[in-house]
């Protein structure tokens, strides 16, 4: 028996297409919670999400923790932070952060579609919908330790998005989300706010004038506040640490200086996977904040696929991919379509193959020594004033006493012989000195993880 074909009227093709494309976002949100959930387990998270898990539950003292020796506000204005606390109270679980991080990540591809699907087809809308999802900067991200950074990109594209279609309370919300997000997002906020005040002008529309030049000056007042008042309050007696990434008077050691190659290679891995599509239109412009924040930057780090200092450009080039490819449409939809599959050719092949993610080093099975490792951890008892090295710091969350790599000659001291890094190494190295003077002996050992006591 022959079931009838159902079929679908053209009013029920976009509201599929929009179904499509959420659904692919909660998939997304799945898929990289899952291998952010395997790298935790297996010890390859670093020191960023136990920063977080120990700012997050303490929340009364501005986020403090003990690798930034105070308030997590001290660095940043991450007041955003402030609705994932209770979840991470509730439950000690890293879990949380990792699912934030990928949803907040994943709710970028909704807007790119919504600012596509007005402009053509829900086939080519679709494609470029999925292009985001599959884009490697996106995926780097969304994979690496949480940070308050993965509310940017989805936050400044549904930011452009609201301003086109006109919802100003949607776009009202959106700068909140991107102000409340890191205080180097105000002056990217304040850009786009004079950006829409110029672009409503020449449309005569007085409204969306006010409202852009309203959104910058709420910017602007922001990151003045935060610098007046807001550091001030939570005990800043230095200057602001992020200032040495821009420290070009060549008095610091630690930077790459003049990295052309780097910054070239970097600016590559940004618009080669998009097949340069975003530079055919105006509207990359929104971009250049971000971009130029990174490649400011004196140290590579930030200009390197895979951290979270990407999140800043990736919303705005995104969506000048999608004003791209409704440009082209517009003249020739069959070589629109073209850029669309060579584009998501040209993204999967470099998330196989040189993605910034690092697959193979991330992830793997649990190993016996993995267990090894839970269960030293899981002896250590709670405000016990410990240092280890950053993959083990991760799990310390809970601890409010535990210390990172940089400041991990602690009391106690906990090492897995199997580690190793240059930073770590050198502790070690200290740390076996001792033992062999006498101030530090070897408490226990577990399949080369050693709990060291030293003398104070």
């Amino acid at each position: 028996m022959r079931l009838p074909r159902r079929n679908i009227s053209t009013s029920d093709r976009p509201a599929i297409a929009e179904r499509t494309v959420w659904l692919a976002t909660l998939a997304y949100a799945l898929v990289y919670t899952v291998l952010g959930v395997d790298r935790y387990a297996t010890y390859h998270a670093g020191a960023d999400l136990g920063i977080f898990m120990q700012a997050l539950q303490n929340p009364v003292q501005h986020f403090g923790n003990t690798l930034e020796s105070g308030s997590h506000y001290l660095f940043h204005f991450s007041p955003i932070l402030e609705l994932l606390a209770p979840i991470v109270r509730l439950t000690h679980d890293p879990l949380a952060l990792i699912l934030a991080q990928a949803l907040a990540c994943g709710l970028v591809a909704p807007a790119i579609f919504a600012i596509a699907r007005t402009r053509m087809d829900e086939r080519l809308a679709l494609g470029v919908a999925a292009i985001a999802l599959l884009y490697p900067p996106l995926a780097g991200v969304t994979f690496t330790d949480f940070h308050e950074n993965a509310f940017a990109a989805a936050g400044a594209a549904w930011l452009i998005v609201a301003l086109d279609r006109r919802r100003y309370r949607l776009a009202a919300l959106c700068a909140v989300v991107l102000l409340a997000t890191k205080e180097d997002e105000a002056p990217i906020v304040a850009f786009f706010g004079l950006a829409a005040a110029l672009w409503f002008a020449r449309r005569h529309d007085r409204r969306g004038v006010i409202f852009g030049l309203a959104t910058a000056t709420a910017a602007v007042v922001v990151f003045a506040a935060y610098f007046s008042l807001v550091r001030p309050l939570v005990g800043a007696t230095e200057a602001w640490n992020p200032l040495h990434f821009y420290a070009w008077n060549g008095s610091s050691t630690d930077g790459a200086g003049l990295d052309l190659r780097g910054r070239t290679t970097y600016t590559l891995e940004a618009l080669v996977p998009l097949a340069f599509v975003p530079l055919t239109t105006s509207a990359a412009l929104l971009a250049l904040p971000g971009v130029a924040e990174v490649l400011g930057s004196r140290l590579s780090i930030t200009y390197t696929m895979g951290q979270h200092y990407a999140a800043v450009w990736i919303g705005p080039l995104l969506i000048a991919f999608a004003l791209g490819i409704a440009r082209t449409a517009r003249r020739d939809r069959a070589r629109a379509l073209l850029l669309v599959r060579v584009c998501t050719v040209l993204c999967v092949l470099d998330l196989a193959v040189a993605s910034p993610t690092h697959w193979g080093h991330f992830l793997r099975a649990r190993s016996a020594h993995d267990g090894a490792l839970d269960r030293a951890l899981a002896r250590l008892p709670v405000d016990l004033d410990v240092g280890t090295f950053d993959e083990a710091y991760a799990h310390l969350g809970a601890d409010p006493r535990a210390y990172s790599s940089a400041k991990a000659l602690r009391p106690m001291v906990l090492d897995d012989l199997r580690y190793h890094s240059r930073t770590w190494d050198d502790v070690r190295t200290q740390v076996d000195a001792e033992i062999v003077a006498g101030r530090a002996r070897v408490v226990s050992n577990d399949d080369g993880i050693r709990l060291i006591a030293r003398s104070q």
